[in-house]
C-alpha cells in the first residue's frame, strides 16, 4: 500500500471504493437498457418489413368500390349501360379485342346475355352497354386484368323492376363480345408487373435494413463509450 493510500481516512477510501463501484453498476446498467433497447427496436423494424413483404402483394390486386347499378340495388327505370369503377386503373393491354370482359346475365339465374358490345375501360371505369328483359335479378360478371397485371374476376347482382309497357329484350344465347384476350395477353405481362411490385417491395425492405444497421452502430457507439467513463471515473 502506498503512503498516500495509508495516510488517507479509511471511511474516505471506503466512500470513494462505493462511488466507484456504483458508477460501474449504472454503466452496466445503461448498457443493459441499450441493448434492451436496440433489440426492442430491431423487433419492431424487422416486423414492419415482414408486414411490408406480405401485404405488398396482397394488395396489389384491383377491387370493385363502385359500380352503376349498385350491387343489391334495386333499379326502376331502364338501364343502358353498366359501370364498374375500381381502386386502380384498369390495364387494356390486348391488340386484337377487349382486355376486359363485362357480361350481364338473367334474370333470375339465367343465362341469356343482355350485353349488347364489348366493354370500354376508362382510367378506373368498365362500362358495357346494355338491353334488359323482364324483371328479375341480374348478374354482372366482369374480368379485367388488374394494375398490377393480374387477371381478376367477380360479379355483383341487381334487381330491375322496369316500369309497366317497359320494351324487353330477348337477350342471347351467347356474348355480344367475343374477346378472350383477358386470360391471354395480360398472362404475358403478368410477370413484368409483379416484378415491378416485388422491386417496389424490395427497396423498402432494404431501406428497413440499413436502418436497423446505422441503429445498431449507434447503440454500439453509446454502449462503448459508456464502459468507457465508467472505467475512467
Amino acid at each position: 500500500m502506498s503512503r498516500t493510500e495509508r495516510a488517507r481516512p479509511a471511511s474516505r477510501v471506503t466512500s470513494e471504493s462505493g462511488t466507484r463501484i456504483g458508477r460501474k453498476r449504472r454503466a452496466a446498467r445503461t448498457t443493459r437498457l441499450g441493448i434492451a433497447s436496440l433489440a426492442a427496436v430491431v423487433g419492431i423494424v424487422a416486423s414492419a418489413a415482414i408486414g411490408v413483404l406480405t401485404a405488398a402483394p396482397a394488395n396489389a390486386h384491383d377491387y370493385l368500390v363502385d359500380s352503376s347499378p349498385k350491387a343489391g340495388s334495386v333499379q326502376t327505370t331502364p338501364i343502358h349501360s353498366v359501370r364498374l369503377t375500381f381502386d386502380d386503373v384498369v390495364l387494356s393491354l390486348s391488340k386484337t379485342g377487349p382486355s376486359a370482359l363485362l357480361q350481364v346475365t338473367g334474370p333470375n339465374g339465367a343465362s341469356t346475355h343482355f350485353e349488347t358490345g364489348c366493354p370500354t375501360v376508362s382510367d378506373r371505369n368498365v362500362t358495357a352497354p346494355v338491353d334488359l328483359g323482364g324483371p328479375g335479378t341480374y348478374r354482372a360478371t366482369w374480368q379485367i386484368v388488374s394494375a398490377d397485371g393480374h387477371v381478376v374476376s367477380d360479379s355483383i347482382e341487381f334487381t330491375y323492376k322496369p316500369p309497366a309497357g317497359t320494351k324487353e329484350s330477348a337477350g342471347s344465347t351467347a356474348s355480344a363480345c367475343k374477346g378472350a384476350a383477358a386470360t391471354a395477353a395480360p398472362a404475358a405481362t403478368a410477370g413484368t408487373a409483379q416484378g415491378t411490385v416485388n422491386s417496389g417491395a424490395l427497396v423498402i425492405v432494404v431501406v428497413i435494413v440499413a436502418a436497423i444497421v446505422v441503429l445498431a452502430l449507434i447503440a454500439v457507439l453509446v454502449i462503448v463509450l459508456t464502459r468507457r467513463r465508467g472505467k475512467s471515473e
